[in-house]
């Protein structure tokens, strides 16, 4: 597989996938300044009314930082792990995704930081599979704000906020941390 600035390519996550990976023409307006946020708001927002392959949006222009549960994870067919995340005082769940190394082209921003929150996850946590697994570790993830046109994936808000790519994570509490 390529990797120079363009590549590796839309198997990486179809027409949106240099959003998913913050590799996009629009990329340097993210501000990786994190605000922190709840999944109960989030789960507010207003999705646009087309969602395309820009960051039309402020959500899709911020770093979002909150803490909740990992309900369960799974590895997807392009190599992204997926945490389907819990909020107990919500009672909410959003899903969230670890970028595959082998996705991210040269031009990725915060190439480094979407390499070692996945790490950071793998690293403690039992071995990704692609079946789903349990968890009910504490984290603290920061992301980038990702309208999914799907909002019928297991884990999904309504509205299809997701933080996509994850640029930090923390294990509080769980994978035998804390």
């Amino acid at each position: 597989m390529a990797s120079g600035a363009e590549n590796p390519g839309t198997w990486c996550g179809g027409k949106l996938w240099r959003l998913m990976t913050l590799s996009d023409s629009d990329r340097a307006k993210v501000n990786l300044h994190s605000t922190p946020t709840t999944i109960a708001e989030l789960a507010k927002l207003a999705p646009p009314k087309r969602i395309a392959a820009a960051r039309a949006t402020t959500f899709q222009r911020r770093v979002w930082r909150l803490q909740a549960v990992v309900d369960r994870y799974r590895i997807a067919s392009n190599g992204e792990v997926v945490l389907i995340l819990f909020s107990i005082e919500a009672g909410k769940y959003m899903d969230v995704y670890l970028p595959n190394p082998l996705c991210l082209g040269q031009r990725a921003r915060d190439r480094t930081g979407m390499i070692t929150a996945r790490r950071q996850f793998t690293s403690h946590c039992p071995s990704v599979t692609a079946a789903w697994q349990l968890l009910g570790a504490t984290v603290d993830v920061a992301g980038v704000g990702f309208w999914n046109p799907s909002k019928r994936t297991r884990g999904a808000l309504p509205n299809g906020a997701e933080l996509r790519p994850l640029t930090n994570l923390r294990i509080v509490s769980g994978c035998g941390v804390g």
